[in-house]
């Protein structure tokens, strides 16, 4: 099975910090891995890096290393959205997308990754999921504007976006010890005292529990929800973006996954954006990078067919 790696943008580090990842890997790993870039791009990054390199028809040679890559066809709109779509064909028929960072104005209707995605596939239950070796997280909306978030984060999202994630992290067998959610309001709105939005979370939360033989608490303050994990299997689950991702950043910086769930397909990539300002430098720490794509090897070697069996929606 493949491993399709779009290029992200073309002025940011990702390809920088891809090649320097392929480093630290094992050398058999590579056939696994099928890089969807322009030639003048792969050109220019590794020209930065001061790698010796070959660029062949269908390979690129550097390092003593041999990468497959192909040169997307272009469309309109940027570099990194025409290696984008052709990721997303190849691995629909089977295969695992790994997305190099690209920045909002790169998408046809300036949406990032998750809101393309969910636009294209018709899938309103995407979710956007973190992981590291310490730390498993889950945000169940992601770029909504705060005077949107108590009409948007409804009872129905609530269990239908935790039971998409549960669905998807299962088939994968990835390891779930018990599910903790954070409430809305500050200090979970201290049994209404500021707010009854959380009742809705309790609601949810006692219909998952039917569904699922999993351990599940809450609604927890989100400045201390932290404190009940008891294991790095834990799945903290906030309601919006900054939530958590404050929180996730804060403790791992950039060495874990951005995992998207509920697609036909399984999409990782790096938790760091494009740095525009290290383009060029040779100077981008590829930590991240090596870290998700580990953890994209490990998922493959996991049995994982290229297919999600929990895919729920309808191509666009």
């Amino acid at each position: 099975m493949k491993v399709y790696i779009s290029q992200g943008h073309q002025r940011g580090i990702g390809l920088e910090v891809f090649f320097k990842s392929l480093v630290m890997l094992n050398p058999d790993d590579l056939p696994h891995f099928e890089l969807i870039a322009f030639k003048n791009t792969i050109t220019e990054t590794l020209d930065s890096l001061n790698f010796p390199y070959q660029i062949m028809k269908n390979e690129i040679r550097f390092l003593d290393l041999r990468l497959r890559f192909r040169s997307p066809a272009k469309n309109k709109f940027s570099q990194s959205f025409s290696a984008l779509n052709e990721g997303m064909i190849l691995a629909e028929k089977g295969g695992i997308l790994y997305t190099l960072p690209t920045s909002k104005d790169q998408f046809p209707s300036n949406a990032g990754h998750t809101e393309f995605f969910r636009q294209h596939y018709q899938a309103n239950n995407l979710s956007m999921f973190f992981s590291s070796s310490t730390l498993q997280l889950l945000l169940l909306t992601d770029h909504i504007p705060v005077n949107y978030l108590s009409k948007s984060i409804t009872e129905e999202l609530i269990v239908n976006r935790t039971m998409m994630a549960l669905d998807t992290l299962c088939s994968w067998q990835w390891p779930i010890d018990r599910l903790l959610f954070a409430g809305l309001n500050p200090h979970a709105g201290e049994k209404g005292l500021i707010g009854n939005e959380d009742v809705r979370v309790q609601s949810a939360i006692k219909r998952l529990g039917r569904k699922y033989k999993i351990e599940m608490s809450g609604p927890f303050s989100g400045d201390t929800m932290l404190l009940e994990r008891k294991s790095p299997h834990d799945l903290l689950i906030y309601l919006y973006h900054d939530q958590g991702l404050g929180i996730f950043k804060g403790l791992e910086g950039f060495i874990g996954s951005h995992i998207t769930l509920g697609l036909p397909y399984a999409r990782l990539s790096p938790d760091h954006g494009t740095s525009f300002a290290l383009f060029g430098k040779n100077s981008a720490d590829y930590r991240g990078c090596e870290y998700s794509l580990r953890q994209t090897l490990q998922l493959m070697r996991k049995g994982f067919n290229g297919k999600n069996s929990s895919y729920q929606g309808e191509s666009s």
